[in-house]
């Protein structure tokens, strides 16, 4: 039996100065980011 998806997107925002606003949300959220943004993971894919 395939698994399937639950799931595709995002947020997007568009801005002038990218790195400050990856500083903003690693101060102010704790997200841990790159030049592409930031990964959020299902942690209970298998045990739903």
């Amino acid at each position: 039996m395939a698994k399937k998806v639950t799931g595709i997107g995002g947020i997007f925002f568009k801005c002038k100065s990218p790195s400050q606003m990856r500083d903003w949300y690693k101060q102010n959220l704790g997200l841990v980011t790159n030049e592409y943004g930031s990964l959020f993971e299902f942690r209970e894919s298998d045990k739903p």
